[in-house]
């Protein structure tokens, strides 16, 4: 499928799925004046939440309303450090070489329905960290245990063109909202070893969606060739 950027642009703020948490691992790889980039941000959940534990902050995202919310809610918890919110495209970030510390990327990568998109974003992560800075990334796996996602995987599969990619619906419109890939283990790490990361820490996990569903995850931190 081609680029869906131009969906998740448009989409509803509120309709933008925020059910993950911030693994605890996370602090391990952070510490005092840590810069970290939040790579689709939406309306600011992990980014408002590091800026109040007194981090320097940027949020990216593509959704104009999303970074609104994310601006508005960040004045409304009077974080310790004020987050900036950039609208841009993860695949182009408009910043130097090795520019931050820290990368997140928080159930992000799931939206992207290219493979070429997917290196070029973590090949955009890799050349705005210092040489030694780490890539956090929280991803959904694929769930064939699961009977509803198996057959969504299976259904879904004329329209995705990608095995373990599932579609969404719009509830009003009933028109397609977005896709959504769920990755393997294999094709997780090696998107991340194919463009320029070693695996510093690896960990299975099962995540709650909107809707309630149980689904397979992976919590990983990369660290920059």
């Amino acid at each position: 499928m081609k680029s869906q950027s131009s969906s998740w642009s448009r989409i509803q703020a509120k309709n933008i799925p925020t059910t993950l948490e911030l693994d605890l691992i996370l602090n391990e790889y952070t510490f005092p004046g840590c810069k970290i980039l939040d790579i689709g941000c939406g309306s600011g959940k992990a980014s408002n939440l590091l800026a109040s534990l007194g981090f320097s902050v940027t949020g990216v995202d593509i959704n104009t309303e999303a970074l609104r919310m994310a601006k508005s809610s960040s004045e409304s918890q009077n974080c310790l450090q004020i987050p900036l919110f950039i609208r841009t495209d993860a695949r182009a970030l408009p910043f130097p070489d090795a520019a931050f510390n820290v990368v997140i990327m928080q159930a992000f990568l799931t939206t992207i329905v290219s493979k070429d998109d997917r290196a070029r974003i973590i090949r955009e992560a890799c050349r705005v960290l210092e040489p030694g800075g780490y890539l956090y990334l929280a991803d959904f796996g694929q769930t064939w245990h699961s009977k509803v996602y198996r057959e969504r995987y299976i259904n879904d599969l004329p329209v995705t063109k990608e095995e373990g990619s599932i579609v969404a619906y719009d509830e009003g419109t009933e028109e397609i909202a977005y896709v959504a890939h769920h990755f393997t283990e294999k094709e997780l790490v090696f998107l991340l070893i194919d463009n320029g990361f070693e695996i510093e820490f690896f960990k299975r996990d099962e995540f709650v969606t909107r809707t309630g569903n149980r689904v397979n995850g992976f919590v990983v931190m990369g660290e920059k060739r």
